[in-house]
């Protein structure tokens, strides 16, 4: 691969890349549908149109046909760039359609109300009493999901990253910290800084509320996308097939 320049190395044992690759699935899915979701509440997607599962599939053919491999101790941090690329690219595309529609359809339709109703803007439009359990019909809907992705995206990536694979993935600190590559006391203080502008900013978002304002336990409830065996072996499959 002469000419590359000081780019990563070439990927040199495939079947142990792809086997790491793979057994990463469920935190690059689960990371793809967060960013999928606030993109989605944002207007820059239309609602479902771009799943989780094509996004981290499209991501793990790119970096291994792109005939480079990320450094043996920062994998996972190198494919979440890459989803978030194959992501950005979605969006563009999107827009590029939306500018195309717009002139031949009114001003005012699309996505992602074509009513006129308009979403809530706020959590508490979703969930009024968080003193109260929140209803599991609540928990699963698409509302709750978005509000939570938009509050997690005006942290820091840096903070909110490590918070959401310990909050949503249920992953000890110590297993946070060998995925991102950094030292367990960075992860923990990383995660306290996200926990602390959660809760301003959940108390700012009830500061007007008789009601008392959620923790940041109410971040438990982020939906989990669990890769299924069936696709596990299909991009496994894909991946093998891609020519060394």
């Amino acid at each position: 691969m002469a000419g590359r320049g000081a780019g990563p190395p070439v990927v040199a044992d495939r079947a142990n890349w792809i086997d790491r690759a793979v057994a990463l699935l469920r935190p690059l899915l689960n990371y793809a549908r967060g960013e999928l979701r606030s993109h989605e509440a944002l207007g820059d997607l239309p609602p479902g149109a771009v799943r989780a599962e094509d996004v981290v599939d499209a991501a793990l053919l790119e970096a291994l046909r792109d005939g480079t491999g990320a450094p043996d101790d920062r994998l996972y941090p190198w494919l979440r760039r890459i989803v978030r690329r194959a992501i950005a690219r979605e969006v563009r595309e999107a827009w590029r359609r939306r500018r195309e529609r717009s002139l031949e359809q009114p001003v005012g339709t699309g996505w992602p109300d074509d009513e006129g109703s308009g979403r809530p803007r706020r959590l508490i439009d979703v969930l009024p009493d968080p003193s109260s359990p929140i209803p599991e019909q609540v928990v699963e809907s698409e509302e709750l999901q978005r509000e939570l992705q938009i509050l997690l995206c005006q942290m820091p990536s840096s903070w909110r990253e490590p918070f959401v694979l310990h909050v949503r993935d249920d992953m000890p600190l110590r297993q946070v910290a060998q995925v991102e590559e950094l030292p367990v006391a960075d992860v923990r203080r990383r995660i306290e800084r996200a926990r602390d502008f959660l809760r301003v900013r959940l108390e700012e978002e009830y500061e007007d509320t008789a009601v008392p304002p959620p923790t940041e336990a109410l971040f438990d409830v982020l939906e989990r996308v669990e890769p299924t065996p069936e696709h596990a072996a299909r991009i496994r499959g894909r991946l093998e097939a891609v020519p060394a």
